[in-house]
């Protein structure tokens, strides 16, 4: 989920819908949800009671930072501090609270400890999260992001105040910082703040707040129902994710709608959700389809949203008192996997129990442009089966589902090098789609989208000449050059090759990542068999080959005592292919949480088919689901983040967080909505 730069934003306007239920009785509306995680050198704290929801997160060693992230119009501040001397250990004594003025500004407060003789502040930026991400720690601030800063005596040893208003004029950010217990602060020559230690060493009040209109949350009884895992954690980051509006896809740095982690997050917790928020999600995906019936995979709002228009020459004038226009959320179309999901996930709860009795009044709310979700589900349906037809028709694997023209990335691995630079994708071709046509089939054949028994019978037509797409991307390499493969790739990361070669026999199968644009197999193996498991039917044979890449060791298969990879490169006899895959990518040699959920997910549904007769490949998919069960309860502590790394320590396998080290590309979320699933799947 790598977020876009300015310069890569695909605009296409489109207003959010509004909620549609009624609010919360007052004494749930002020309900407090309030808790921490600890992820390597990050704390991270969560605090939600009416208007206000903040997450406020600091980072320990060498490059202590700040940040507070706010939900509402998906702003946030951040403060990284000059590299100290030594590592320091920074802290919140005394959990969050909350703070909302008279004059609009809502927030938490904290009170912020070191022993730390002293931190001075590197870069401040009060802004969207998106800025955040994008300028980060390093960059050079351009004049429109600085804020103003002022010295104040307060009631210890000083108080610093930043202040800053949107571009557009509209809302306002601020940064508070109160020196307490002989601490003091203050401004250097050069405007930064400066912190020095008092006699109980540093010890500053920090309060963050913003003016930005608030989302409305769920209550916590009103999430999932009573089949749901007893798992508090599970339950407190789903609810901080959750909203009337929408859902959002992580914190600190996606909070806000994303397209594919809603549908995908919505199918896996489908058994345990309340219908009202089942209907927020699908919902909130409707709400912003494309003229086209394409799927939104992110939206640009708030400041983000008036910082494309005016750097696209938006808004005219200048932007002060602008800000409605400018504000107007603007929507990336660039994926498309999304595309192929809304139908599969619609069809799951529209046609099933309980979302069957709810259906009809569903499908008669309305968009923000007026059409009913009947009419707009009709043009994804629609889309699903014209970009179906080249394929179909053809036979010619040229005509499979490619990366848009110009894009880089269009799927869930979407980092630059996520497919090694692939074209056509093998988990939107081999499980997506034809998921996608057998949905819109059961769609076009009920009632809600007009019982067009046609259009029905053109989608399974449609649905049976992609049955066997994957026979494109098959790899097979013979025993011998595998082992050689797997002993070299494991020397080349010092890893014990030992139980990896042991594990191997006879011809070794799997499917590519993706095809090349010659159509070519990228020979990477991956973990997107979680797609054909849960959206497919596979055949007793390829059910045996998914299991065998679950129970075999890394680096011949995806298991580690820490997680199941993503990827594994070992079989790839270019090395530059390898070095696109580390454990320090995005999307390399690492564990996402969800993949492993969607996993088990998928091995259960297989094993309640009622048409899978085949002793061998139920044996082989029980034992897949038990080895990947021990990884998931090894890893139990970092099942609500996003993603997480490894090394090897003393022969043994360490679970590393990700962006732990300066290696690492990126960084991963404390909490992510598609990470709450195990609320739903599972042992």
């Amino acid at each position: 989920m790598m977020g876009t730069t300015l310069s890569t934003i695909l605009a296409a306007s489109c207003a959010s819908s509004a909620p549609r239920d009624q609010p919360p009785p007052a004494s749930r509306a002020h309900e407090l949800l309030a808790f921490s995680l600890h992820e390597g050198d990050i704390r991270n704290h969560f605090f939600r009671r009416g208007h206000i929801a903040a997450h406020l997160l600091v980072t320990s060693g060498a490059s202590p930072r700040l940040i507070v992230a706010f939900p509402a119009g998906n702003m946030g501040i951040a403060v990284w501090f000059d590299a100290p001397p030594a590592p320091v250990d920074l802290s919140v004594e005394g959990g969050l609270s909350g703070v909302e003025r008279p004059d609009g500004m809502r927030g938490v407060s904290a009170l912020l400890v070191s022993a730390a003789p002293a931190l001075r502040v590197r870069q401040l930026v009060l802004g969207s999260v998106r800025t955040i991400r994008d300028v980060g720690r390093d960059a050079e601030l351009p004049a429109w992001l600085r804020s103003d800063v002022e010295a104040g005596a307060g009631p210890g040893g000083g108080s610093i105040a930043a202040r800053r208003t949107t571009v557009d004029g509209e809302h306002h950010l601020e940064l508070l910082v109160e020196a307490e217990d002989g601490t003091t602060a203050t401004l250097g020559a050069d405007g930064q703040i400066e912190l020095a230690a008092g006699p109980r060493g540093l010890r500053v009040r920090v309060t963050a707040l913003s003016d930005e209109a608030p989302l409305t949350p769920v209550p916590l009884d009103a999430i999932v129902n009573e089949r749901a895992a007893d798992e508090p954690r599970h339950r407190q980051a789903l609810a901080f994710l959750t909203y009337r509006e929408k859902l959002l896809a992580g914190s600190w740095r996606f909070l806000t709608y994303f397209g594919r982690d809603t549908l995908l997050a919505v199918r896996m917790l489908l058994p345990v959700l309340e219908p009202d928020v089942v209907e927020a999600g699908i919902g909130s995906v409707l709400d912003r389809l494309s003229p086209a019936g394409e799927v939104a995979h992110e939206e640009a709002i708030g400041e983000y949203a008036a910082l494309l228009r005016l750097a696209a020459g938006g808004g005219g004038q200048a932007a002060q008192g602008s800000g409605g226009a400018l504000r107007e959320p603007i929507h990336d179309y660039k994926m498309i996997d999304d595309d192929f999901l809304l139908a599969p996930v619609a069809a799951e709860y529209l046609l099933g129990a309980p979302g069957r009795e709810r259906a009809a009044a569903f499908m008669a709310r309305r968009t923000p442009g007026g059409e009913t979700y009947a009419q707009a589900l009709a043009r994804n349906v629609s889309l699903v089966l014209r970009l179906a037809a080249p394929f179909a028709e053809t036979g010619d694997p040229r005509a499979l589902i490619a990366l848009k023209p110009g894009e880089s990335v269009g799927e869930w691995r979407d980092s630059e090098e996520g497919l090694a630079f692939g074209r056509i994708p093998y988990n939107v071709n081999v499980a997506l789609v034809p998921a996608a046509l057998r949905a819109s089939a059961r769609l076009l054949a009920s009632p809600l989208l007009g019982a067009d028994d046609e259009g029905a019978r053109r989608a399974e037509r449609l649905a049976r000449a992609w049955k066997d797409v994957g026979v494109f991307f098959r790899v097979e390499l013979p025993e011998a050059e595998a082992r050689r493969r797997v002993a070299a790739y494991a020397a080349s990361l010092g890893v014990d090759p030992a139980p990896a070669l042991a594990s191997l026999a006879g011809t070794l199968s799997f499917p590519a990542l993706a095809l090349d644009g010659e159509g070519k197999p990228i020979p990477v193996m991956h973990s997107d068999d979680s797609f054909v498991l849960l959206f497919t039917d596979p055949s007793p044979g390829a059910l045996e080959e998914i299991a065998g890449r679950l129970i075999r060791p890394f680096p011949a298969g995806l298991r580690t005592p820490v997680g199941i990879l993503v990827a594994n490169p070992a079989f790839a006899p270019d090395p530059a292919v390898q070095g696109l895959f580390t454990a320090s990518h995005y999307h390399g040699t690492v564990t996402w949480s969800w993949q492993q959920a969607m996993l088990a997910a998928g091995i259960d549904r297989q094993l309640a088919r009622g048409d899978l007769s085949s002793t061998r490949a139920r044996g082989a998919l029980e034992q897949a689901r038990s080895a990947l069960w021990e990884v998931i309860h090894a890893s139990r502590e970092a099942s609500t983040w996003e993603l997480w790394s490894w090394a090897v320590e003393g022969g043994r396998y360490k679970l590393v967080p990700f962006g732990a080290a300066r290696s690492h590309h990126d960084e991963s979320n404390a909490v992510q909505l598609w990470s709450t699933v195990y609320l739903a799947v599972r042992p």
